[in-house]
């Protein structure tokens, strides 16, 4: 018998439906979020893959059951909305940055301490990330990913982010920057800023409400290049994209191994396929962090890294654009290393790549965030913080694994379905491990 109750070579929407149909019932005494019933998504994209079901049949027979889900729980609704939303065409927009300088530059301002984090020149606007703590707080510097670290229980009474800031150039502008996204909490905020009309990218410092702050030299932004893949087969690609998926990675479901058991069950492959016993080895080698015999590349590659924290610490301006990446216009702002692993903050419009929810998108990942470097490492990286609009997404990924130390330049590759792009990012700035 199948996973599902139903005898192997089962029809493979007879196979969806029941899987569907076992995971409806324990929807109302889950609170698992968005991961409840991934496994469903996987099945459809393991059929569709294996050319067994056509996908508008598996998004209708997906979007039934969210209906059903929906009567019986409000937050079904949205995340129903969410996976028709996820398909309509979207328009998005060339992202841009003539220049993009990473400090820390500490000031005070009133009875808080401020820290500047990020200034970018875009054509629409000057960015600014800042963040403040009040002085009780004593959170210099303090951070984790997603977010500057609380001291404690305490939390300030009200918002603390200023609604606006007065910013001005050495070309003498004199602009407003609008909050935008932010968050506070545990007496610290961090809050990302847009001025009404852009500032000169040749400027060499800024005023953020009086306090001059010189910003860092300009360098050239690194060159941006797109390459052709070969492509795989679909089968082939799918399972790869499983071990690589945002639903894996953060849901509570072995996606791999979902779709392997729907291929045998439905008959697509047989349980001693060369392709089954590749593909789980891969994923075993990923999931356990070690490398095992006979691992093909890039994988092996991808592993090795995964028990080491001697990465080098420091941030790194990127600078960098890629005008249209299967669609995507991508822009990769900072690269963010520290011993256990390594960050790249970018926006991405659409913002798709950026705004999946793991167990209820059908579609995977149109990007996959791939790196290299310059000792023969590889690294793929997943998303780990932001958010935004269906039109524009800002955020992070990040790293499986640290950097080498030893690592004199990092090729970012982010990959397609038909293309990647090659962005060459010197590590010269970054400082040894302590």
């Amino acid at each position: 018998m199948g996973c599902c109750g139903v005898p192997k070579s089962a029809d493979p929407e007879t196979y969806l439906r029941l899987a569907c149909e076992r995971v409806l019932p324990s929807e109302g005494r889950r609170n698992n979020g968005p991961q409840s019933g991934g496994e469903t998504a996987v099945i459809s994209r393991a059929c569709i893959a294996a050319g067994t079901l056509d996908q508008a049949r598996a998004h209708q027979v997906l979007d039934e059951y969210a209906l059903a889900m929906a009567l019986r729980d409000q937050h079904r609704g949205r995340m129903l909305m969410h996976r028709r939303r996820a398909r309509a065409p979207v328009e998005g927009q060339r992202l841009s940055a003539h220049r993009v300088a990473v400090c820390e530059f500490h000031f005070e301002r009133s009875d808080q301490h401020w820290i500047l984090e990020r200034v970018l020149f875009a054509d629409d606007a000057t960015h600014l990330d800042l963040s403040g703590t009040d002085p009780a707080g004593q959170m210099f510097n303090q951070r984790r990913r997603g977010g500057l670290v609380g001291p404690g229980p305490r939390a300030m009474p009200h918002k603390p982010q200023p609604q606006t800031l007065t910013v001005r150039d050495d070309q003498g502008t004199t602009v407003t920057g609008h909050q935008g996204t932010g968050s506070w909490g545990g007496g610290s905020w961090q809050s990302s800023y847009r001025t009404d009309v852009p500032l000169s990218p040749e400027t060499r410092w800024i005023e953020v409400d009086g306090t001059r702050i010189e910003l860092p030299e300009r360098g050239p932004a690194p060159e941006v290049h797109l390459e052709e893949i070969e492509r795989r087969d679909p089968l082939r690609a799918m399972l790869y994209g499983e071990i690589m998926s945002t639903d894996r990675r953060h849901g509570g479901d072995d996606t791999v191994d979902i779709a392997c058991r729907a291929l045998v069950d439905i008959g697509a492959l047989g349980e001693d396929d060369p392709l089954l016993r590749e593909i789980r080895q891969i994923a075993g080698a990923v999931a356990g962090g070690a490398p095992v015999p006979g691992l093909a590349e890039p994988w092996a590659s991808l592993v090795a890294r995964f028990s080491k924290t001697d990465g080098p610490q420091g941030r790194l301006a990127i600078g960098a654009v890629i005008d249209d990446l299967d669609g995507y216009s991508i822009r990769l702002d900072a690269l963010t290393s520290d011993a256990g692993s390594f960050s790249i903050s970018l926006a991405v419009s659409p913002g798709t790549p950026l705004l999946r929810f793991p167990g209820v998108d059908l579609d995977p990942s149109p990007i996959v965030w791939w790196a290299e470097d310059d000792r023969h490492n590889a690294y793929v990286a997943f998303f780990d913080n932001g958010g935004g609009s269906e039109n524009l997404a800002e955020g992070q990924v990040t790293s499986l694994a640290a950097l080498d130390p030893r690592a004199t330049e990092l090729r970012l590759l982010p990959t397609a379905s038909r293309t990647r792009a090659v962005i060459n990012v010197p590590l010269a700035g970054l400082a040894g491990p302590t």
